[in-house]
């Protein structure tokens, strides 16, 4: 009984200040600054993005941006997704995936997305965004409304991209972290607190991927049977092949000030992460296409704007490849969508 008193008076010695302070907080009209942006990925959060308490972060809604950050500048729809100048109307497609499926380094005409657009005479909706991984697909596939009839999902290089923090571990940070910023005194300590941290990382010396080979091939699959329910035909595309000669190692070494060790494994996991879409593909017997041939039969290097993102010419390339896929999934879709509304 004594032990239970005791505990009573520490915790009314805590919750008494806090309570006060909230009302006194409220009373005031303190309202914190946004600290979404400091539990986020990035130390320095661009300006075209809005925090996301699931994603981490999304494109800002009708955005025309001129800044360099993305090399060219590009525009964004009422939704916050990136423009794809084509045909108007339902999206009859839509592309999940990380700054390759946004189309870093192109303008909006020549992303993938709006190729594609181009050559199947139809709307298509860009969801990429930059930084996405097997999670933030997903995710997508759980809350993008009203799902085209088809979705294209490649994701594989953020989930191998080095963290010091897993992409799991983040979204419970952001969510915990969002929680409590539902009180003034939380957000206010938070905001004290994390101030003089949120403009540094601590420096990267042993890999481990944002998210690891088999959270990755949960994910996907939980993506890709997660449309299925939701009406949509997935297509799985298996990454493009990166740049991996050993000048290319030792320059990207130096970009990200990484350890040379961390960057070689860094390079050497992405064939694992394109191995396991493709046994996800098999395995939800879901239709792959798979660009690693068709990138390493025309040179990789020339079809690339750095070690990573393919150039207008490989994304091109991507859009024709996927045209005739993308046709026999329309005709799945239709022909399942026939089976689900037929009269018993």
């Amino acid at each position: 009984m004594k032990s239970l008193r005791t505990v009573s008076k520490l915790v009314a010695a805590f919750l008494l200040p806090w309570i006060l302070l909230e009302l006194g907080l409220r009373l005031v009209g303190y309202h914190a600054p946004d600290n979404r942006a400091g539990v986020l990925l990035f130390p320095n959060f661009p300006a075209f993005y809005q925090p996301d308490r699931e994603l981490g972060w999304a494109l800002l809604p009708d955005l025309e941006w001129r800044g360099r950050e993305l090399v060219q500048p590009f525009s964004t729809d009422p939704a916050g997704h990136r423009r794809t100048p084509g045909p108007e109307g339902p999206p009859r497609v839509d592309c999940v995936g990380d700054s390759s499926t946004f189309g870093y380094g192109s303008r909006d005409d020549d992303t993938y997305p709006a190729v594609l657009a181009r050559l199947l005479d139809a709307p298509v909706r860009n969801l990429g965004v930059p930084g996405y991984t097997a999670q933030s697909a997903r995710l997508l596939a759980e809350r993008t409304p009203d799902p085209a009839p088809v979705t294209l999902v490649m994701v594989g290089f953020n989930d191998h991209f080095p963290a010091y923090r897993s992409a799991e571990e983040e979204l419970w940070i952001r969510r915990l972290s969002y929680g409590c910023f539902a009180s003034r005194v939380c957000a206010l300590l938070f905001d004290l607190l994390a101030q003089p941290r949120s403009q540094t990382r601590p420096r990267l010396v042993e890999y481990r991927p944002s998210v690891a080979p088999d959270q990755f091939r949960d994910d996907l699959t939980r993506a890709i049977r997660t449309l299925r329910e939701r009406g949509s035909e997935p297509i799985l595309l298996v990454y493009p092949p990166i740049l991996s000669d050993e000048q290319t190692r030792a320059d990207v070494a130096a970009h990200w000030k990484h350890p040379r060790a961390l960057v070689d494994a860094n390079v050497d996991a992405h064939p694992v992460y394109q191995t396991i879409t493709r046994e996800v593909g098999r395995s939800e017997n879901v239709e792959v296409v798979d660009f690693v041939p068709p990138f390493e039969a025309g040179d990789n290097a020339a079809l690339h704007i750095d070690w990573v993102h393919p150039n207008d010419e490989g994304y091109r390339r991507m859009a024709t490849l996927l045209v005739e896929p993308v046709g026999r999934a329309f005709a799945r879709s239709a022909r399942e969508g026939a089976g689900r509304t037929a009269p018993p």
